[in-house]
């Protein structure tokens, strides 16, 4: 007896594809159960072979809500590593193991992703895949050259600026996972917006300091 032929749904995803929503896995990922503490290995794992852009927006999702000072300076660092390799032309993301070794607790990712997930939630439905060619090739290079940039801006010391770069890297990266080159375009012009306001409140924090230090040695 022949087989059925699969319907116009199971064609499109494929028996290997997971056409399930990052926000979805995430979501699965902090309320199930297991042990008091996550790490960035256990992540990966969920990732189950998924691109550049699943790991930072991962990366970039803590910069859009408040914690601890300098936290923002640390995903900066992963997400500028992880840019270097996409401009580099690596296929997959690569993580030293004293990196996936890192862990958060359950209850802090928990409280991250509430405030996260429906701003997430929201950006997801807004996508469809469009102007594919933005998400591969060269293209892909040029939008890990941003990536090292907006990394570079969160791991700059300047007070209350983590909030842009993240959001620029948030809808660049659900973008590049849904491969939206429409919203990818949109995530490298917020991008662009928001190293220029890093820039520009850093010079002034600068040129500040540099004001009080001359006045004081007058």
């Amino acid at each position: 007896m022949a087989e059925a032929s699969p319907g116009p749904r199971e064609r499109q995803r494929g028996p290997s594809a997971d056409a399930r929503r990052m926000s979805e896995l995430l979501r699965d990922l902090a309320a199930g159960e297991g042990p008091e503490r996550i790490s960035v290995g256990d992540v990966l794992g969920r990732l189950s072979g998924r691109s550049f852009g699943a790991l930072i927006l991962i990366f970039a999702l803590p910069g859009l809500v408040p914690g601890p000072p300098g936290i923002g300076g640390i995903f900066g660092l992963l997400i500028l590593f992880l840019g270097l390799q996409m401009a580099a032309g690596y296929d997959r993301p690569w993580l030293p193991r004293t990196i996936t070794r890192r862990s958060i607790t359950r209850a802090d990712l928990q409280r991250m992703l509430a405030r996260a997930l429906p701003v997430l939630s929201r950006l997801e439905r807004l996508c469809r895949p469009r102007l594919c060619g933005v998400t591969a090739g060269t293209a892909k290079r040029m939008i890990g050259l941003m990536v090292m940039v907006l990394g570079a801006a969160l791991v700059v010391p300047v007070p209350l600026t983590n909030f842009l770069p993240a959001a620029a890297m948030v809808v660049l990266a659900v973008g590049f996972v849904e491969r939206d080159g429409v919203v990818v375009l949109i995530g490298l012009v917020a991008g662009a917006v928001a190293c220029a306001v890093v820039l520009g409140a850093g010079l002034s924090l600068i040129a500040g300091a540099l004001m009080l230090t001359g006045g004081t040695g007058e």
